[in-house]
């Protein structure tokens, strides 16, 4: 825990130095998921279930290095800080891998694949687990952690949007073959050379702006015996329980976003027009939800969210089944009214999610003594990259085995319903699984507040006692 950031609250300026640093890495993050496969598959013409098992393969290898960077995170003591320093190892192996990944060779095969997609999870981990801790310490109060939480989501969306935007000008710029459009070499390879330009620039300007608060110098734990702090936190455990259920979702929608566009919905170009209007309505609605959730508890602002989100999503397959054969044209509007519902309710789990992780912290520190923030979000987000490799993992073969072909457009009803199943029903099943287990959490503004006087009572008793025994 940060010395002296129990009410803490950043200026605006601090806010938007330290949100702005997650655009590159939104405008590299997405295009992985979306991009990816129908690049390296229908543009490049790797085998698409092969594709989906090198995404889930590259994956894991995140089980190793998320723990291990999150540990030595915590443990670095430099003039410069413990986070930043991991963020500028990050920031080049980033830079590289980006630009190998999406500007690649003529020929490539499936170890060029691995190698990169590899690569570019170890420096987005590298980055985004110092980063997220970072964001975590900077202050203390319930309500502060959502303002930073809520600053870095909006930038997320504006990053979004750019890795939508970008590769739509660059095939419209560079005329790209018919039927590869925002997949095609021109348009993904625009997103590997912004992410070269903008990743050391957001980097400077957050590491000019923003501090990183002082920790106070604890005894470190053995790795064994934190895992089992950690997992007899309760809140932590249903944080991480929630999670899982929503990477899983999550992963599997949005691996087969573009082929539901293309080959169901039979909008074609215009489904990036969607995503679009998903994001700026994340943006509009996510000051909202940072409102909300210091008002209601941010497990039932969640909740809320969550719930119409799904609502709405519940009626894709009546858009596809029965307004579609009646009448195709305003299948896009239907669903373009759906993406701004769901957009609106889109910032609140990747705003408050973080901000609650902030919370738990806190309650782990109490337990272990250990101001141990990368390790807890590094935990996290390792057990959420496993699930999000399984539903790609999961996700493209089970298309692949049912039939379907992402180069033609005569695939059967049968492996087209597989598509919709995994873009809309499977997910929303494991969506409302997770919206069930969050409004289990019992951290409340009050009982985090508690928390918070019990550990600045530690570390004054610890100051106290260093400054005895120095005198």
């Amino acid at each position: 825990m940060a010395e002296g950031s129990g009410e803490r609250r950043l200026t605006n300026w601090q806010l938007v130095a330290y949100g702005q640093l997650v655009v590159p890495l939104a405008v590299i993050g997405l295009p992985v998921a979306v991009y990816i496969p129908p690049f390296y598959s229908s543009t490049l013409g790797l085998d698409l279930a092969a594709v989906g098992f090198i995404l889930m393969l590259a994956r894991f290898s995140d089980v190793i290095t998320d723990p291990l960077i999150g540990r030595l995170s915590d443990r670095t003591r430099t003039r410069f800080g413990r986070r930043r320093p991991w963020v500028v190892a990050g920031v080049p192996v980033m830079m590289v891998s980006a630009l190998m990944l999406f500007v690649p060779p003529e020929e490539v095969s499936n170890l060029y694949l691995l190698i990169w997609i590899a690569a570019i999870y170890l420096g987005y981990t590298l980055i985004t687990i110092p980063y997220g801790a970072w964001g975590a310490e900077i202050s203390g109060d319930y309500r502060e952690r959502n303002r930073i939480t809520g600053s870095r989501e909006i930038f997320l969306l504006i990053g979004l949007l750019i890795a939508i935007s970008a590769p739509i000008a660059g095939a419209y710029w560079t005329d790209a073959p018919a039927g590869q459009g925002a997949a095609s070499r021109s348009a993904v390879g625009i997103l590997g050379w912004l992410t070269f330009a903008l990743l050391p620039l957001c980097a400077f300007i957050a590491f000019a702006s923003v501090p990183e608060p002082a920790i106070y110098q604890a005894n470190t734990i053995p790795f064994r015996r934190g895992l089992r702090i950690a997992m007899k936190n309760g809140p932590f455990r249903i944080v991480l329980l929630s999670s899982i259920f929503g990477a899983l979702a999550g992963s599997i929608n949005i691996g087969v976003v573009i082929f539901f566009f293309e080959h169901v919905a039979e909008i074609g170009q215009a489904g990036t027009v969607l995503i679009f209007v998903l994001f700026v309505s994340g943006v509009i609605g996510s000051p909202f939800w940072v409102w909300l959730g210091g008002r209601m508890g941010k497990h039932k602002a969640i909740a809320v969210a969550g719930l119409a989100s799904m609502f709405v999503f519940a009626l894709v397959p009546v858009v596809i089944y029965a307004v579609k054969p009646a009448a195709p044209e305003w299948v896009l509007p239907c669903l373009v009214l759906i993406n701004i519902v769901q957009g609106l309710a889109l910032g609140a789990a990747p705003i408050l999610g973080p901000s609650i992780m902030a919370d738990v912290v806190d309650l782990d520190t109490l337990k272990s003594g250990e101001p141990r923030a990368a390790f807890l979000f590094a935990f996290t987000g390792m057990v959420r990259k496993i699930f999000e490799a399984m539903g790609v993992g999961i996700a493209l073969p089970i298309l692949a085995f049912a039939g379907f072909n992402a180069q033609s457009h005569d695939n059967s009803p049968e492996a087209l319903f597989v598509l919709l199943a995994m873009y809309c029903i499977v997910p929303l099943i494991l969506w409302l699984v997770s919206i069930a287990i969050i409004l289990r959490y019992p951290i409340t503004q009050a009982r985090q507040k508690r928390l918070r006087t019990a550990l600045e009572r530690r570390i004054a008793r610890r100051s106290e006692m260093r400054r005895m025994m120095a005198d």
